[in-house]
């Protein structure tokens, strides 16, 4: 079996108990044996409370662990080579998560914290190649941290308590913003933004087209 096929499929093997490994010469993951230089791994609804196992895949590039509630994250920290980390709605009991353990993860390019209790963005300020951000439905309300993400291409907000997006004035690759439920009032920071295509307005609404954008921004 292939080591892309072995991630496609854990999931469901966790799922079922399929797959078990008597002898394994990679980590075994709930009974699933898995080579040690997988590249792409999805455990997403596995029920993980602990992924002390991850820092045996050190070439990890696509993580996604979403739906699961785990409370310590810093097993990330040995996994340099993360370019997509999907976090999505990780504690599900409602307390906060973490991120400072993603600090260090300097090769992430897309990155969903989602659903979350997430109030500190400052692990995400020095991840140079970062081009998406989703951060729909957490507690976020100070952006001061991304304003140096000058890779930031789409960035999802909505439905969090921001309020103040002046921090976003700086981000000349800026593509699509999503602002759809919050509670910004004040848009002129995004004038400075020469390439925003896509913005999702605070009122639910949403403009496509640069020219739409630039005579809203305008008003």
């Amino acid at each position: 079996m292939s080591k892309a096929l072995v991630a496609l499929i854990l999931g469901s093997a966790l799922a079922t108990g399929i797959a078990t490994a008597q002898t394994c010469d990679g980590v075994v993951v709930k009974d699933v044996c898995l080579p040690t230089d997988l590249g792409r791994l999805n455990i997403s609804y596995g029920q993980f409370e602990d992924i002390y196992f991850l820092s045996g895949f050190p070439r990890l590039e696509y993580l996604d662990m979403g739906f699961n509630p785990v409370h310590d994250l810093s097993p990330l920290g040995s996994l340099p080579k993360l370019t997509y980390l999907d976090l999505g709605e990780m504690r599900l009991d409602g307390a906060a998560l973490d991120l400072a353990p993603l600090s260090g993860l300097t090769a992430l390019i897309e990155l969903d914290i989602s659903e979350n209790n997430i109030t500190n963005l400052s692990a995400l300020g020095n991840l140079p190649k970062l081009e998406s951000l989703t951060a729909f439905d957490t507690d976020i309300n100070d952006l001061a941290p991304l304003a140096n993400l000058h890779s930031l291409r789409v960035l999802q907000l909505q439905d969090t308590p921001v309020s103040d997006i002046s921090a976003l004035a700086g981000l000349p690759n800026l593509e699509a913003l999503y602002l759809n439920g919050t509670g910004v009032s004040d848009l002129s920071a995004l004038r400075s933004l020469p390439n925003l295509q896509i913005l999702g307005l605070p009122n639910g609404s949403r403009i496509t087209g640069q020219n739409k954008i630039k005579a809203v921004l305008a008003e």
